[in-house]
């Protein structure tokens, strides 16, 4: 962790070499930042943080061994003091939601530009959040909707239930119980929810409705 509070060090984690090093160039023009390791997996990743215990931890979404919602929640665990900026090649709000709710500080895209490389350094460094400006709206509109009615992705009545009773933690089981219909039923209804809602799964999910994310 770096003792001058103008110098910040950064761990990066991307699968890709040619990703590393763009994003490395882009941060070290900037005389105030210094990347001090790079990763190639998650498990790399990891030890790196912890060796380094960066300012701040710039790592792929999809990175893999472990996977990225995996190690996200490993270095918040390991180094509670770095700031997590989690890079998408798709930028859904889904995948936005769940990392804000893990502890991440910025979600963007990894064809953003250089300035907002910085940006997001420095906002983070500074513990506030960061988003591009053309993703801010659309992750702003659906908090809102979702305030409101909690329903903006045209669920049914019966997929809103199984989402509340994901919510309080039930089994797949317990709901299928609960609502008089098959195991096969539920699984059904929460794959049409994740279709419907883009969330990839349960966590994500959770992450998305949770009174704390909104």
């Amino acid at each position: 962790m770096s003792h001058d509070s103008f110098a910040q060090s950064v761990v990066i984690a991307d699968s890709h070499a040619i990703i590393r090093e763009g994003i490395r160039a882009r941060l070290e023009s900037q005389s105030e930042i210094s990347v001090v390791a790079e990763a190639c997996d998650g498990y790399s990743a990891l030890k790196a943080c912890r060796e380094f215990t960066p300012d701040i931890f710039l790592m792929d979404f999809t990175i893999t061994r472990p996977s990225g919602r995996e190690l996200l929640a490993k270095v918040r665990q390991s180094c509670p003091d770095t700031k997590i900026i989690v890079l998408c090649s798709e930028m859904k709000v889904s995948n936005a939601f769940f990392c804000f709710s893990k502890g991440a500080f910025a979600f963007m895209p990894k064809q953003a530009s250089g300035s907002d490389f910085v940006n997001a350094v420095t906002a983070a460094s500074r513990g506030f959040s960061y988003m591009p400006n053309d993703f801010v709206a659309e992750f702003l509109e659906t908090r809102r909707n979702l305030t409101r009615s909690g329903n903006i992705f045209g669920l049914s009545p019966r997929e809103l239930e199984i989402v509340d009773s994901c919510m309080q933690g039930k089994s797949t089981k317990d709901i299928a119980e609960a609502c008089n219909i098959s195991v096969r039923t539920v699984e059904t209804h929460k794959n049409n929810i994740y279709r419907k809602t883009s969330c990839r799964s349960l966590d994500d999910l959770t992450a998305m409705f949770s009174p704390q994310a909104n």
